[in-house]
Protein backbone atom coordinates (compact mmCIF):
# COMPACT_ATOMS: atom_id res chain seq x y z
CA UNK A 1 0.00 0.00 0.00
CA UNK A 2 1.48 3.62 -0.84
CA UNK A 3 0.23 5.68 1.73
CA UNK A 4 1.15 9.56 2.78
CA UNK A 5 0.62 11.03 5.91
CA UNK A 6 0.38 14.79 6.69
CA UNK A 7 -0.37 16.76 9.85
CA UNK A 8 -1.86 19.81 8.52
CA UNK A 9 -1.39 22.94 10.75
CA UNK A 10 -2.07 23.02 14.30
CA UNK A 11 -2.86 26.22 16.89
CA UNK A 12 0.67 26.45 18.52
CA UNK A 13 2.67 28.51 21.02
CA UNK A 14 6.14 29.05 20.30
CA UNK A 15 8.92 28.41 23.13
CA UNK A 16 11.95 30.73 23.48
CA UNK A 17 15.28 29.14 23.04
CA UNK A 18 17.66 28.12 26.08
CA UNK A 19 19.09 30.67 28.66
CA UNK A 20 23.29 31.52 27.99
CA UNK A 21 24.39 29.46 30.81
CA UNK A 22 21.78 27.13 31.38
CA UNK A 23 21.94 23.38 30.59
CA UNK A 24 20.98 22.77 26.82
CA UNK A 25 18.57 20.27 25.37
CA UNK A 26 18.76 18.81 21.99
CA UNK A 27 16.08 16.39 20.82
CA UNK A 28 16.19 13.04 22.74
CA UNK A 29 14.56 10.92 19.82
CA UNK A 30 15.36 10.58 16.54
CA UNK A 31 12.43 11.92 14.70
CA UNK A 32 10.63 14.32 13.42
CA UNK A 33 7.64 16.04 16.49
CA UNK A 34 4.51 16.07 15.09
CA UNK A 35 5.17 13.81 11.82
CA UNK A 36 6.45 10.72 13.41
CA UNK A 37 6.92 11.29 17.17
CA UNK A 38 4.74 13.80 19.48
CA UNK A 39 4.76 14.73 22.74
CA UNK A 40 1.83 13.40 24.92
CA UNK A 41 2.67 14.47 27.90
CA UNK A 42 4.27 17.27 29.86
CA UNK A 43 5.30 17.67 33.37
CA UNK A 44 2.07 17.64 35.88
CA UNK A 45 2.12 21.36 37.85
CA UNK A 46 -1.23 21.14 39.63
CA UNK A 47 -0.35 20.15 42.78
CA UNK A 48 -3.83 18.57 43.51
CA UNK A 49 -5.82 15.94 41.75
CA UNK A 50 -6.29 17.12 38.96
CA UNK A 51 -4.21 18.04 36.20
CA UNK A 52 -2.11 21.25 34.57
CA UNK A 53 0.34 20.77 32.00
CA UNK A 54 3.79 22.97 31.37
CA UNK A 55 1.20 25.29 29.54
CA UNK A 56 -1.65 24.80 31.77
CA UNK A 57 -3.20 22.59 29.55
CA UNK A 58 -4.11 18.44 29.71
CA UNK A 59 -1.61 17.10 27.99
CA UNK A 60 -0.48 15.16 31.13
CA UNK A 61 -1.83 13.39 34.31
CA UNK A 62 -1.56 13.30 38.17
CA UNK A 63 1.91 13.44 39.33
CA UNK A 64 4.20 13.21 36.09
CA UNK A 65 7.35 14.50 36.50
CA UNK A 66 8.72 14.01 32.88
CA UNK A 67 8.11 14.84 29.46
CA UNK A 68 6.95 11.41 27.29
CA UNK A 69 7.72 11.43 23.17
CA UNK A 70 5.60 8.84 21.92
CA UNK A 71 6.30 7.27 18.29
CA UNK A 72 3.63 6.13 16.22
CA UNK A 73 3.26 2.03 17.14
CA UNK A 74 4.46 -1.28 18.13
CA UNK A 75 5.90 -1.78 13.92
CA UNK A 76 7.95 1.58 14.78
CA UNK A 77 9.38 0.41 17.57
CA UNK A 78 10.50 -2.51 16.16
CA UNK A 79 11.94 -1.15 13.26
CA UNK A 80 13.74 0.58 15.89
CA UNK A 81 13.97 4.35 16.24
CA UNK A 82 17.17 5.88 18.40
CA UNK A 83 17.17 7.62 21.80
CA UNK A 84 19.73 10.43 21.41
CA UNK A 85 21.66 12.32 24.43
CA UNK A 86 20.27 15.54 24.78
CA UNK A 87 23.41 16.90 26.43
CA UNK A 88 26.72 15.60 26.36
CA UNK A 89 27.95 14.14 29.85
CA UNK A 90 29.11 10.79 31.34
CA UNK A 91 26.54 7.91 31.89
CA UNK A 92 26.09 7.63 35.50
CA UNK A 93 24.17 4.03 35.50
CA UNK A 94 21.93 1.85 32.87
CA UNK A 95 19.59 -0.90 33.12
CA UNK A 96 18.69 -3.21 30.96
CA UNK A 97 17.20 -6.89 30.84
CA UNK A 98 13.57 -5.60 31.53
CA UNK A 99 11.36 -6.75 28.84
CA UNK A 100 9.25 -4.77 26.42
CA UNK A 101 5.55 -5.73 27.39
CA UNK A 102 2.82 -3.40 28.58
CA UNK A 103 1.87 -2.76 31.97
CA UNK A 104 -1.54 -4.25 31.32
CA UNK A 105 0.19 -7.49 30.26
CA UNK A 106 2.64 -8.00 32.33
CA UNK A 107 0.79 -6.22 35.44
CA UNK A 108 2.36 -3.65 37.91
CA UNK A 109 3.80 -5.96 40.58
CA UNK A 110 6.50 -7.55 37.61
CA UNK A 111 7.76 -3.58 37.53
CA UNK A 112 7.51 -2.67 40.82
CA UNK A 113 10.99 -0.85 41.68
CA UNK A 114 11.56 -0.54 38.22
CA UNK A 115 9.14 1.83 36.47
CA UNK A 116 11.41 3.37 34.15
CA UNK A 117 12.45 0.22 32.64
CA UNK A 118 15.47 -0.18 30.93
CA UNK A 119 17.29 3.36 31.01
CA UNK A 120 20.08 5.47 31.23
CA UNK A 121 21.16 8.05 33.98
CA UNK A 122 23.70 10.80 31.94
CA UNK A 123 25.42 13.23 34.48
CA UNK A 124 25.93 16.85 33.26
CA UNK A 125 27.86 19.86 34.54
CA UNK A 126 27.13 21.87 37.55
CA UNK A 127 24.22 19.01 38.99
CA UNK A 128 22.54 18.64 36.17
CA UNK A 129 21.05 15.03 35.29
CA UNK A 130 19.14 13.71 32.41
CA UNK A 131 17.44 10.37 32.66
CA UNK A 132 16.19 8.37 29.94
CA UNK A 133 13.31 5.35 30.86
CA UNK A 134 11.48 2.51 28.79
CA UNK A 135 14.22 1.45 26.29
CA UNK A 136 13.61 -1.40 24.46
CA UNK A 137 15.40 -4.37 25.86
CA UNK A 138 19.09 -5.38 24.66
CA UNK A 139 19.64 -1.95 22.66
CA UNK A 140 21.23 -0.12 25.51
CA UNK A 141 24.57 1.60 23.57
CA UNK A 142 26.34 2.74 26.34
CA UNK A 143 27.65 1.69 29.34
CA UNK A 144 28.33 3.07 33.02
CA UNK A 145 31.35 5.50 33.19
CA UNK A 146 31.36 6.24 29.23
CA UNK A 147 31.56 10.07 28.01
CA UNK A 148 28.68 10.71 25.42
CA UNK A 149 27.91 13.77 23.34
CA UNK A 150 24.77 15.70 22.19
CA UNK A 151 22.94 13.53 19.65
CA UNK A 152 24.79 10.14 20.94
CA UNK A 153 23.15 7.22 20.55
CA UNK A 154 22.35 5.61 23.71
CA UNK A 155 19.68 3.02 23.02
CA UNK A 156 16.25 2.21 21.22
CA UNK A 157 12.63 3.50 22.26
CA UNK A 158 10.75 0.59 23.82
CA UNK A 159 8.05 -0.76 25.99
CA UNK A 160 9.94 -1.57 29.01
CA UNK A 161 8.97 -0.75 32.47
CA UNK A 162 5.80 0.99 33.67
CA UNK A 163 3.90 1.78 30.75
CA UNK A 164 1.03 0.74 27.92
CA UNK A 165 2.77 1.78 24.82
CA UNK A 166 6.34 2.63 23.26
CA UNK A 167 7.57 5.63 23.99
CA UNK A 168 10.61 7.92 25.88
CA UNK A 169 10.11 9.27 29.24
CA UNK A 170 12.64 12.27 29.71
CA UNK A 171 13.23 13.06 33.50
CA UNK A 172 15.88 16.51 33.94
CA UNK A 173 17.10 17.19 37.44
CA UNK A 174 19.33 20.20 38.83
CA UNK A 175 20.94 18.86 41.88
CA UNK A 176 18.38 16.25 42.52
CA UNK A 177 15.20 18.78 41.75
CA UNK A 178 13.03 17.49 39.08
CA UNK A 179 12.59 20.19 36.76
CA UNK A 180 10.23 20.77 33.35
CA UNK A 181 12.86 21.59 30.48
CA UNK A 182 10.00 23.88 28.99
CA UNK A 183 10.68 26.58 31.36
CA UNK A 184 13.40 25.08 33.44
CA UNK A 185 10.74 25.50 37.08
CA UNK A 186 10.46 22.77 39.24
CA UNK A 187 7.61 20.30 39.11
CA UNK A 188 6.09 21.90 42.12
CA UNK A 189 5.97 25.12 40.30
CA UNK A 190 2.42 26.54 38.93
CA UNK A 191 2.07 26.18 35.82
CA UNK A 192 3.46 28.39 33.02
CA UNK A 193 5.80 30.17 34.93
CA UNK A 194 9.07 30.45 34.78
CA UNK A 195 11.57 31.51 32.20
CA UNK A 196 13.23 30.80 28.74
CA UNK A 197 12.78 27.15 27.92
CA UNK A 198 16.01 24.44 28.25
CA UNK A 199 15.40 23.37 24.94
CA UNK A 200 18.41 24.72 22.36
CA UNK A 201 17.02 26.66 19.65
CA UNK A 202 16.93 24.34 17.18
CA UNK A 203 14.69 21.35 19.60
CA UNK A 204 12.18 24.63 20.84
CA UNK A 205 11.58 25.35 16.93
CA UNK A 206 9.99 21.25 17.03
CA UNK A 207 8.42 21.62 20.29
CA UNK A 208 5.44 23.95 20.19
CA UNK A 209 3.07 23.12 22.21
CA UNK A 210 0.24 21.07 20.74
CA UNK A 211 -3.53 20.82 23.29
CA UNK A 212 -3.51 17.08 21.85
CA UNK A 213 -1.93 14.62 19.44
CA UNK A 214 -3.26 12.89 16.72
CA UNK A 215 -0.58 10.02 16.09
CA UNK A 216 -2.40 7.42 13.80
CA UNK A 217 -4.64 7.12 10.81
CA UNK A 218 -4.38 3.78 9.17
CA UNK A 219 -6.68 1.83 6.64
CA UNK A 220 -7.83 -2.17 7.43
CA UNK A 221 -9.50 -4.12 4.71
CA UNK A 222 -11.75 -5.95 7.47
CA UNK A 223 -13.02 -5.18 11.44
CA UNK A 224 -9.82 -4.52 13.68
CA UNK A 225 -8.64 -4.56 17.22
CA UNK A 226 -7.64 -1.41 19.30
CA UNK A 227 -4.89 -3.81 20.67
CA UNK A 228 -3.26 -4.67 16.90
CA UNK A 229 -3.71 -1.43 16.30
CA UNK A 230 -1.66 0.09 18.71
CA UNK A 231 0.70 -2.38 17.97
CA UNK A 232 0.96 -1.82 14.20
CA UNK A 233 -0.47 -5.19 13.12
CA UNK A 234 -3.85 -3.47 11.71
CA UNK A 235 -2.48 -1.94 8.55
CA UNK A 236 -3.90 -3.64 5.64
CA UNK A 237 -0.51 -5.01 3.45
CA UNK A 238 -2.73 -4.45 -0.03
CA UNK A 239 -6.04 -2.99 -0.65
CA UNK A 240 -8.12 -4.61 -4.00
CA UNK A 241 -11.26 -3.86 -5.07
CA UNK A 242 -12.06 -6.83 -4.02
CA UNK A 243 -11.23 -6.30 -0.59
CA UNK A 244 -14.32 -7.09 1.75
CA UNK A 245 -14.21 -3.86 3.57
CA UNK A 246 -12.27 -0.69 3.96
CA UNK A 247 -12.01 0.76 7.72
CA UNK A 248 -10.35 3.74 8.74
CA UNK A 249 -8.66 3.67 12.13
CA UNK A 250 -7.98 7.21 13.85
CA UNK A 251 -5.39 6.89 17.07
CA UNK A 252 -4.54 10.06 19.41
CA UNK A 253 -3.77 11.46 22.92
CA UNK A 254 -5.74 13.81 25.08
CA UNK A 255 -9.12 13.72 23.27
CA UNK A 256 -11.32 15.70 25.57
CA UNK A 257 -15.41 15.33 26.33
CA UNK A 258 -16.97 17.00 23.83
CA UNK A 259 -14.19 17.42 20.59
CA UNK A 260 -16.30 16.70 17.52
CA UNK A 261 -15.04 13.89 15.62
CA UNK A 262 -14.64 13.16 11.93
CA UNK A 263 -13.27 10.02 9.87
CA UNK A 264 -13.88 10.26 5.91
CA UNK A 265 -12.86 8.12 3.41
CA UNK A 266 -12.56 9.70 -0.38
CA UNK A 267 -12.96 7.74 -3.47
CA UNK A 268 -10.50 8.49 -6.64
CA UNK A 269 -13.96 10.27 -8.09
CA UNK A 270 -14.56 12.22 -4.93
CA UNK A 271 -17.33 10.44 -3.49
CA UNK A 272 -17.41 9.96 -0.01
CA UNK A 273 -17.57 6.42 0.48
CA UNK A 274 -17.54 6.69 4.40
CA UNK A 275 -18.83 9.61 6.84
CA UNK A 276 -19.05 9.54 10.06
CA UNK A 277 -19.38 12.17 13.18
CA UNK A 278 -19.33 11.73 16.81
CA UNK A 279 -18.78 13.91 20.13
CA UNK A 280 -16.04 12.27 22.14
CA UNK A 281 -18.08 11.11 25.02
CA UNK A 282 -15.25 11.74 28.27
CA UNK A 283 -11.63 12.67 28.76
CA UNK A 284 -9.20 9.98 27.59
CA UNK A 285 -5.32 9.87 27.38
CA UNK A 286 -5.17 7.40 24.94
CA UNK A 287 -8.22 6.96 22.36
CA UNK A 288 -8.54 4.72 19.28
CA UNK A 289 -12.05 5.30 17.01
CA UNK A 290 -12.90 2.93 13.98
CA UNK A 291 -15.18 3.86 10.71
CA UNK A 292 -15.99 1.79 7.48
CA UNK A 293 -18.15 -0.18 5.28
CA UNK A 294 -18.49 -3.41 3.32
CA UNK A 295 -17.68 -4.11 0.33
CA UNK A 296 -20.72 -2.30 -2.79
CA UNK A 297 -21.93 -4.23 -5.30
CA UNK A 298 -19.37 -3.68 -8.21
CA UNK A 299 -16.16 -3.53 -5.87
CA UNK A 300 -14.06 -0.57 -4.78
CA UNK A 301 -13.19 1.99 -7.18
CA UNK A 302 -9.43 1.33 -8.56
CA UNK A 303 -7.13 4.40 -8.12
CA UNK A 304 -6.20 7.02 -5.17
CA UNK A 305 -8.14 7.33 -2.24
CA UNK A 306 -7.93 10.21 0.51
CA UNK A 307 -8.37 9.02 4.45
CA UNK A 308 -9.31 11.73 6.35
CA UNK A 309 -9.68 12.59 9.96
CA UNK A 310 -10.42 16.38 12.20
CA UNK A 311 -11.05 16.55 15.78
CA UNK A 312 -12.41 19.83 16.17
CA UNK A 313 -11.84 21.38 19.53
CA UNK A 314 -13.38 25.21 20.61
CA UNK A 315 -13.50 25.80 17.13
CA UNK A 316 -10.11 24.88 16.27
CA UNK A 317 -9.39 22.13 13.72
CA UNK A 318 -6.97 19.61 14.33
CA UNK A 319 -6.17 17.20 11.27
CA UNK A 320 -4.82 14.09 9.79
CA UNK A 321 -4.49 13.16 6.13
CA UNK A 322 -3.27 10.35 4.16
CA UNK A 323 -3.59 8.56 0.50
CA UNK A 324 -3.89 5.19 -0.55
CA UNK A 325 -4.16 2.77 -3.37
CA UNK A 326 -6.75 0.29 -4.27
CA UNK A 327 -5.93 -2.33 -6.57
CA UNK A 328 -7.57 -3.41 -9.50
Amino acid sequence: MTCRLALLPLFLFPLLPASAGALELDLPVACTPGADCWIIHYVDHDPGPGVADSFCGSMTYDGHDGTDFAIRDGAAMRAGVDVLAASGGVVKAVRDGVPDITVEKGGKEAVTGIDCGNGVLLQHDQGWETQYCHLREGSIAVRTGDKVAAGQKLGLVGLSGMTSFPHLHLSLRKDGEELDPFHGTPVEAACGQGGPSLWSAAAADQLAYQPLALTLLGIADGPVESEAVWDGRAEAEAVTADSPALVVFLGGYALRQGDRIELTLVAPDGAEMVSHQQDQARDQARTMLFAGRKRPEGGWMPGTWQARAEVRRDGTPYRLERSFQVAP
